[in-house]
């Protein structure tokens, strides 16, 4: 196949990038050690291009073992990260910080789930991030933004902060979303979008999307291209 152009490596490049701005421009407010989190990028940027340029099957790329020494060096970059955090009780108080603990969990979780993308799933650019199928928990209106919603909602394993314009979502329902670098939309940090809009059945186990109509897909597609275009 063409990796140089496959979505899923593209966004695993994004996130690499991602990465590397809140290493380099030192956005993480705790103490950490950044000379070991530049070494772990360091090494995962020289591996990337051989995984990129590989021409091979994507089962061939999962099994590279530029693919495994990466995902390795990201996985080393989240022990120093994890362990920063925990170590310190550090909790994220402004927007800002918020975004940018945000931000390192979106890159991680891609780079974690990258093989099992290239052996589970097609090359459907939809696919690239996580579809998932998520439970509102509460919703509120944001303050000044009239047709604005924030809402808290749960895969089963986790909590996801998601804003959105969609009229209608209520505490209880079930909904499809897609996990996407986060965005500050009117002072509040936005971790996923909602896609369809329409709920999904009530019997829908929580957790990653197992029936994902074309909508939903469509609509995946769509944001991922967003995030290709914008690294161009």
């Amino acid at each position: 196949m063409d990796t140089a152009k496959d979505a899923r490596i593209l966004v695993l490049e994004d996130a690499l990038r991602h990465l590397n701005s809140v290493v380099s421009n030192r956005k993480l407010r705790f103490h950490v050690e950044y000379g070991r989190l530049g070494e772990a990028l360091k090494k995962a940027g020289a591996l990337f291009y051989e995984v990129k340029y590989s021409y091979v099957d994507a089962k061939s790329v999962a099994e590279l073992e530029a693919t495994q020494n990466l995902v390795s060096a990201i996985d080393d970059f989240e022990d120093i990260f994890r362990s920063a955090i925990d170590s310190q009780g550090y909790a994220p108080q402004s927007n800002s910080e918020r975004e940018t603990v945000a931000e390192v969990n979106y890159a991680l979780r891609i780079v974690s789930r990258f093989q099992k993308k290239l052996v589970h799933y097609d090359d459907e650019p939809g696919y690239a991030v996580d579809l998932l199928a998520v439970e509102v928990t509460r919703t509120q209106p944001i303050v000044g933004a009239r047709l604005l919603d924030e809402c808290r909602c749960t895969d089963g394993s986790r909590i996801w902060n998601i804003v959105t314009n969609i009229e209608g979502v209520r505490s209880g329902m079930k909904l499809a979303c897609a996990i996407l670098p986060p965005a500050v939309m009117m002072g509040v940090v936005s971790e996923a979008m909602f896609l369809g809009g329409d709920p999904l059945p009530d019997d829908t186990p929580l957790g990653e999307l197992a029936n994902v109509s074309k909508g939903v897909l469509d609509q995946a597609t769509a944001q991922v291209m967003q995030i290709i275009e914008r690294m161009t």
